[in-house]
C-alpha cells in the first residue's frame, strides 16, 4: 500500500446474519500465492497449499527470568518465511488463536503465538511489548525456522492488538500489524502517542457492538479501532465487521 486509506470497508460478521441493506461482499481478487503454490489456491481466505507442524516451546522474555510459553507453527517449506507473531487478549489463553496460525503456515508463514509472562489485572503492558521484540530476535536466531529479516508482522486481538502496535512501535524490524478489535486502555496510550512512531503498514479490523453500553464495554469508542487509525500514518487500513462482537475473533467465543 503506498497510501493510508481513508475509507471503511463494511462486511458482513460470518457468525451472524447479514442485516437488509448490509453491503455485499465483493467478489475475491485472485492472489499469487508464489511459484510453488497450485495453481486453483489463489483465495487467501482458504487454507494455502503448505502442510505444517507444531511445537510448543518457552522463548525467552525481554528481562532476565522472562519466558513466554508458546506454540510454533512451522510450515514444512524450504523458506525463508515471513513471521507473524500473535499477541493473545486480556486473560486469554494461546490456544484460543491456534487457528490464526495455522492458516498463516499453510500460507508460508511461521507463525508464533505466546502467552504473556504476567498475568492477573495489574499486568504492565509496555513490559509485555517489550517481549514482542525478544520472540522476534529469538525466531531469528533460530535457523532451522528460516525467517526472512524483512518480512516481520505483529498481530494481535484485544489487549493484543495495542501491544502488537506498541511494539512496533520500538522495532523498525517488523513491517506489518494487524490489530483485532484492539482497545487502548492503560498506560501507555498507544493512540495517538505512538502510532507516529509506527514505521509498518496497520491495518485495524474492529466492531461496534461493544463500543458503548453495559457496566464496562469491552471496546469503548474512545479507546477501540477507530482510534489507533485515526493516528496511523501512511499505509493504513480500517475495517468495520458489521454485528461482530468484541469476542467473535477468538476460536471459542463462549
Amino acid at each position: 500500500m503506498s497510501s493510508k486509506l481513508g475509507w471503511v470497508v463494511v462486511v458482513a460478521c460470518a457468525c451472524g446474519t447479514k442485516p437488509p441493506g448490509a453491503a455485499v461482499d465483493a467478489p475475491r481478487p485472485e492472489v499469487d500465492s508464489g511459484d510453488d503454490a497450485p495453481p486453483s489456491v489463489t483465495d487467501p481466505a482458504l487454507p494455502g497449499p503448505a502442510t505444517f507442524s507444531s511445537m510448543t516451546t518457552s522463548i525467552p522474555g525481554a528481562a532476565a527470568g522472562r519466558t513466554l510459553a508458546a506454540t510454533v507453527i512451522v510450515p514444512q517449506t524450504s523458506g525463508p518465511h515471513a513471521l507473524a507473531v500473535i499477541s493473545p487478549g486480556f486473560q486469554m489463553a494461546r490456544a484460543q488463536y491456534l487457528s490464526y496460525a495455522e492458516h498463516l503456515a499453510s500460507w508460508d508463514f511461521v507463525a508464533i503465538v505466546t502467552d504473556y509472562a504476567e498475568s492477573g489485572f495489574s499486568i504492565d503492558h509496555q513490559r509485555i511489548a517489550n517481549d514482542v521484540p525478544a520472540v522476534i530476535t529469538w525466531a531469528l536466531g533460530d535457523g532451522s525456522l528460516a525467517i526472512d529479516p524483512d518480512r516481520i508482522a505483529t498481530l494481535g486481538h484485544s489487549l493484543g492488538g495495542k501491544i502488537s502496535l506498541l511494539a512496533a512501535s520500538a522495532d523498525p524490524r517488523i513491517k506489518a500489524v494487524v490489530a483485532w478489535d484492539p482497545v487502548d486502555s492503560n498506560a501507555p496510550s498507544v493512540a495517538p502517542e505512538k502510532m507516529g512512531a509506527i514505521g509498518a503498514a496497520v491495518a485495524v479490523i474492529g466492531e461496534t457492538t461493544n463500543a458503548t453500553g453495559g457496566f464496562m464495554p469491552c471496546a469503548p469508542a474512545a479507546e477501540n479501532f477507530t482510534q489507533f487509525y485515526a493516528a496511523a500514518t501512511s499505509p493504513a487500513l480500517q475495517a468495520t465487521v458489521a454485528n461482530a462482537d468484541h469476542m467473535d475473533w477468538v476460536d471459542d467465543p463462549t
